[in-house]
């Protein structure tokens, strides 16, 4: 049973000395400025995708529809799921090779298990995979296109081979 004091507690808790309801703040998930940016970006691509997203949907179109490390099936009609099967051969973050984060071969298609296997293999690691060779021959044409800082992150072992290709 509740007294009296222990419903007068409730009450001011729930709506303070007023008797209005306590106005609660939430913390917004994103800033009036992050809106207005994201706002400006959009207005100025001229519709809902970004370049990320096109070059994602371009790249699952031309899938093949099967995992190029065990050849199972993968999605292809459901985006959001069919973009979790197109992995980046160079990472697209910020901080690492985002000159080439949209590059037409920078990509392979594998199942989300072996997409994450990929993400975080090693270089050394991803050439004992089936699918390397695949790899190795994209990376040679997406090299070209790296910015000079970036080429740190290319793999050495494609650089001799690139060595053994070209002996002039």
């Amino acid at each position: 049973m509740t007294t009296n004091y222990q419903k007068e507690l409730l009450r001011l808790k729930q709506f303070g000395r007023s008797g209005q309801p306590k106005k609660r703040y939430s913390i917004p998930k994103k800033s009036q400025k992050k809106i207005a940016a994201e706002k400006a970006e959009k207005e100025a691509r001229g519709d809902n995708d970004t370049e990320l997203q096109r070059w994602f949907k371009s790249k699952i179109k031309i899938s093949s529809g099967h995992c190029a490390e065990c050849g199972c099936k993968v999605e292809k009609n459901v985006f959001q799921y069919a973009v979790m099967t197109v992995a980046h051969l160079l990472p697209k973050r910020d901080n690492c090779c985002p000159s080439v984060k949209t590059h037409p071969l920078n990509f392979i298609i594998l199942c989300p298990d072996h997409h994450d296997m990929f993400d975080r293999a090693s270089w050394e690691e991803k050439e004992l995979m089936g699918c390397w060779n695949t790899v190795r021959d994209r990376l040679v044409f997406v090299y070209e296109d790296l910015v000079e800082d970036e080429k740190r992150h290319f793999p050495q072992s494609v650089l001799t081979h690139m060595d053994k290709l070209n002996p002039f």
